[in-house]
């Protein structure tokens, strides 16, 4: 059974913080306006990612989380350890 952990944040600087936990290999999703964007973390540069989707037609996407803050839902990630980390930015 996969296990979530779900952490309310307060603020952006908290959601930083969380970000310097995200590596590459990681499974990320990021949930903003009526949109999502999820993969697997191929390269990571602080709020910048690039994601491999393992969809035929969308393949590598990246984005700069930074663009989306202000509609930003929530981000969630997988270590390997199977977590799913869920990081729900509350302002």
């Amino acid at each position: 059974m996969k296990k979530n952990i779900e952490v309310v944040l307060n603020s952006e600087d908290e959601l930083y913080k969380y970000l310097e936990d995200i590596e590459e290999g990681d499974y990320f999703e990021a949930y903003f306006a009526r949109y999502h964007v999820e993969g697997v973390v191929v390269l990571k540069d602080e709020t910048f990612f690039k994601l491999d989707t393992k969809r035929e037609f969308l393949g590598i996407i990246d984005f700069e989380l930074r663009d989306v803050l202000s509609d930003l839902i929530e981000v969630a990630y997988t270590k390997p350890d199977g977590i799913r980390r869920v990081l729900k930015l509350i302002e």
